[in-house]
């Protein structure tokens, strides 16, 4: 189920934002760099959303609240694709 009010959103931002929080610390331990996080955040969000729209690429891609030329220049930039070969 996703957020629809304004409040739902802002408390599922809250939430969230603690989790990548600690993530965040382990990642900077780690010494990644932001634009190596950002690319395995990035390719791992939007393979989830193809997986959820049972790789249906303008389904995902409305989750994502993006483009499907988008998503689908994101997929081939991390090297996915999306099942069914194409």
């Amino acid at each position: 189920m996703s957020p629809t009010s304004v409040e739902e959103r802002r408390a599922a931002l809250r939430a969230i934002g603690d989790v990548l929080g600690t993530v965040a610390d382990g990642l900077l331990d780690r010494g990644l760099h932001l634009e190596e996080a950002l690319n395995v955040f990035e390719a791992r969000y939007v393979r989830l959303a193809v997986d959820r729209a049972s790789g249906n690429i303008s389904q995902a891609a409305a989750a994502l609240g993006i483009h499907r030329n988008t998503l689908r220049s994101k997929l081939q930039k991390n090297g996915q694709r999306r099942r069914n070969g194409a």
